[in-house]
């Protein structure tokens, strides 16, 4: 990491960290999620789903040791500009998911949380993306800095009638051009992220999965499966500690795993090895 990186993160809400892991460690990964979706595995912990893994190094500790490394995390202290972090307990991998526009932080606004707007929130995500972000989408889109502007995504989004469906796809660059979906003129990128590269993106940066260009999600090849996994680091204080009981309240069974959490003494030496805090301060 360098100066220039570091302001091209905190300039833009993104970055793009290329060949962290190698070609073989890539294929592991892809044949090994693959392998638990497709067997009964993934019920090892009642909130995975068939496409949705999440508390993933507890359960699967051969992936925490190729994915989870110093290197990482050093990477990610840089970019904050703390030296205490800590991992939030939202870690999952996920398969074929194409989620539309917000922020991660969206979701809490809406439901009256403030905790992300304090000048200390210092949380940041981060992706390894299993394929290249191609014509069949395998990756991630942003809005190039709107982590620096209110979330607009918080209200409902705007009907979509069969004549706007036909003019936004007669339309070049027609969500660029949206008004409620872009209102600060931002630009609008399809990270060029490759099978191995790490891609950082700030918690509150507009973002969603890159759709594929040249046929529907369903038609994409199966060797071409969209496949990825996210950490999220967070400054070892208060509103990190504050999104952390957040996770806890939600209702959504995926996320039942933040109310009971499993324990770990492989998970938790290994935080320590690699410098991460394991307790909030």
């Amino acid at each position: 990491m360098s100066e220039s990186d570091k302001k091209f993160y905190e300039e833009n809400g993104y970055l793009i960290v290329r060949n962290v892991l190698t070609e073989e460690q890539v294929a592991f990964l892809r044949k090994r999620f693959l392998d638990i979706w497709e067997t009964d595995e993934w019920k090892v912990c009642e909130s995975n789903t068939d496409r949705n893994l999440v508390d993933l190094y507890k359960y699967f500790p051969e992936v925490m040791r190729l994915t989870l490394t110093k290197d990482v995390v050093d990477i990610a202290k840089y970019l904050i500009g703390e030296d205490h972090l800590v991992l939030i307990p939202e870690t999952a991998a996920m398969k074929g998911f194409y989620p539309t526009w917000h922020k991660d932080t969206t979701t809490p606004e809406r439901y009256g949380h403030t905790f992300h707007l304090r000048p200390d929130f210092k949380v940041i995500r981060c992706g390894f993306y299993l394929q290249n972000n191609n014509e069949y989408g395998g990756g991630l889109s942003v809005f190039e800095g709107s982590h620096k502007t209110p979330d607009n995504l918080v209200g409902d989004f705007p009907e979509r009638t069969l004549l706007t469906r036909i003019k936004d796809r007669l339309t070049s660059n027609a969500e660029e051009k949206s008004k409620f979906l872009n209102p600060h003129n931002l630009k609008l990128v399809d990270i060029p992220s490759h099978a191995g590269d790490l891609v950082f993106f700030n918690f509150k940066i507009v973002h969603k999965g890159t759709l594929p260009r040249s046929q529907r999600i369903a038609d994409v090849p199966e060797d071409m499966t969209k496949v990825a996994m996210f950490d999220i680091f967070g400054a070892n204080n208060e509103p990190t500690k504050l999104y952390i009981d957040f996770l806890k309240t939600r209702p959504e069974s995926l996320y039942s795993f933040a109310k009971n959490p499993k324990k770990s003494q492989e998970f938790e030496d290994h935080m320590k090895d690699i410098g991460l805090d394991v307790d909030l301060a």
